[in-house]
């Protein structure tokens, strides 16, 4: 999150909470995802055919019926949504984390950086030998 100063202040405790809790939701949208498609195939299997034997004379495939065959498209042309919004969703989570690792480095990068340069300013004081002989 940007800082309206232009300094970045990230709580990393609170990314991984979303994270977290982003995550179980997540969770269970490829649960739901799953059952989704499950779903579809008992209805279609269930819907029938209109003949009595089920042949599919009247515009199904394979045996089957109409209802069948539009539940079978529909599935087919939302399934590339469906795989995009389960894979957007696992990248967003790891760049959430992955920019937050990198945050917490710099800051670590940037103190030892601060540090060094601290340490470069200083000339340390000179030491005073005793004289020879050991007497002052």
């Amino acid at each position: 999150m940007s800082h309206p100063a232009g300094r970045w202040n990230i709580d990393p405790a609170g990314v991984s909470t979303v994270v977290g809790k982003t995550g179980d939701i997540a969770k269970g949208l490829q649960d739901q995802v799953t059952a989704y498609g499950t779903h579809l195939q008992s209805a279609a299997k269930d819907a029938g055919t209109i003949s009595k034997g089920g042949s599919g004379d009247y515009g199904g495939k394979d045996g089957m019926g109409l209802v069948a065959l539009a539940l079978s498209n529909f599935a087919e042309a939302t399934k590339g949504q469906l795989e995009f919004m389960a894979e957007r969703s696992g990248k967003s989570l790891t760049g959430a984390v992955d920019a937050t690792k990198d945050y917490l480095n710099g800051d670590l990068e940037m103190a030892a950086q601060a540090q060094s340069n601290a340490l470069k300013d200083t000339t340390p004081p000179p030491v005073a030998l005793p004289p020879a002989g050991g007497k002052k």
